[in-house]
């Protein structure tokens, strides 16, 4: 967590030093910003009889994008989160008096993405409305197959030796519906705070689950 938050900070400060003189209006122009996620709690069922209950959780994005106009923008984006859950697992051949075995932990996902925003307004506050599409990779930190010892050099460490194992990793389309809340302050500054659904296409899950997310982020225009 630590580790990431770092590079989302060092990619906005790179940005924000890379931006160049900032524009005071929202025409045409790139802008370059980051995203703190609240994703609220979630149940979902998969096939077999398996479920998961998903806890609120917050992430982070980082994200550029392109406006064709004041109402009109492109934006691409790379979402984070590691959230913690409980998960009731059916085992085959059954394992237990009724047959599951209850888990939890953190599953850790990246999803880019790629969304339109349409802004109703063309003045510096607007209401917004954004349809997008991605695809998320999903690592349950569900142990599969056996510990092993692995050696590696490491770049600030040397040689480091230790038990790896492999952990259940799962991946599908994202797509995602949203709307909120745009300011456009200062000298290039915008803020966004908006609410956005989420629906993930996996094969293994019980019709497709979706999230609900709060959004609030900042984005400096140039």
């Amino acid at each position: 967590m630590k580790r990431t938050v770092t590079y989302v900070a060092g990619l906005l400060g790179a940005g924000l030093l890379f931006s160049g003189t900032a524009s005071a209006d929202r025409g045409p122009g790139w802008e370059f910003g980051a995203d703190l996620i609240y994703q609220l709690s979630q149940d979902i069922d998969f096939k077999g009889g398996s479920s998961a209950s998903i806890d609120d959780d917050f992430g982070l994005t980082i994200n550029f994008g392109y406006r064709f106009s004041d109402k009109l923008e492109l934006q691409f984006a790379l979402d984070w989160n590691d959230v913690d859950y409980d998960a009731t697992l059916i085992t085959d051949p059954p394992v237990g008096a009724p047959g599951q075995i209850g888990v939890s932990g953190s599953y850790e996902s990246f999803t880019p993405r790629v969304a339109l925003h349409y802004n109703f307004m063309d003045g510096p506050l607007t209401p917004y409305v954004k349809a997008g599409i991605g695809w998320s990779f999903i690592d349950t930190n569900i142990p599969e197959g056996r510990p092993e010892n692995v050696c590696w050099w490491d770049p600030w460490w040397g040689y480091i030796c230790g038990n790896v194992q492999d952990t259940r990793s799962i991946d599908g389309f994202e797509y995602e519906l949203g709307l909120g809340l745009r300011w456009d302050f200062g000298p290039g500054y915008s803020l966004r705070a908006g609410y956005e659904k989420h629906w993930l296409d996996l094969s293994e899950a019980d019709g497709t689950p979706d999230v609900d997310q709060i959004r609030l982020g900042i984005t400096y225009r140039y």
